[in-house]
């Protein structure tokens, strides 16, 4: 299996904002989606943000728990460390290195801070990584995003 790996432009300083709308652009994903958190605060406002993304719903989602059975349920699972208990195709990177042990996902998506130079240099860095590992990143500039 090719792991497709592509950028996204994060224009606002809040990329739990731009992860949640993310998954809000792509609905109800499928297969499942893999939220690669940093840290626990991150998670918590991550999980409150896709309860009240939209008016009139909210993202069906779960935070990675010690039960491989209810994690396995949930087709959007946020989790500080790579678990696979939902059979996630798509991981969604939250943070600000390449998460480990990636190869087998079929679609990683990551993020350029465009706000910040030092956290746009990080994003360089994890493409450059990436294409250490054998992957061919690509950016997407502007919205193929329908925000």
């Amino acid at each position: 299996m090719e792991t497709k790996v592509h950028f996204e432009l994060l224009e606002h300083p809040d990329r739990v904002e731009g992860i949640a709308r993310l998954l809000l652009r792509r609905g109800r994903m499928q297969p499942h989606v893999l939220v690669l958190c940093p840290d626990a605060d991150f998670q918590a406002r991550l999980d409150e943000r896709l309860w009240t993304i939209h008016p009139e719903s909210f993202l069906a989602h779960g935070i990675a728990r010690g039960n491989a059975a209810e994690n396995a349920d949930q087709p959007i699972l946020l989790a500080q460390s790579v678990v696979r208990d939902n059979q996630p195709a798509v991981l969604v990177n939250g943070g600000l290195e390449v998460p480990p042990d990636v190869a087998d996902f079929s679609h990683i998506v990551d993020f350029v801070d465009g706000w910040d130079e030092h956290l746009k240099q990080a994003a360089r860095e994890r493409f450059r990584t990436y294409r250490d590992m054998g992957f061919e990143p690509e950016y997407l500039a502007g919205p193929s995003r329908r925000s």
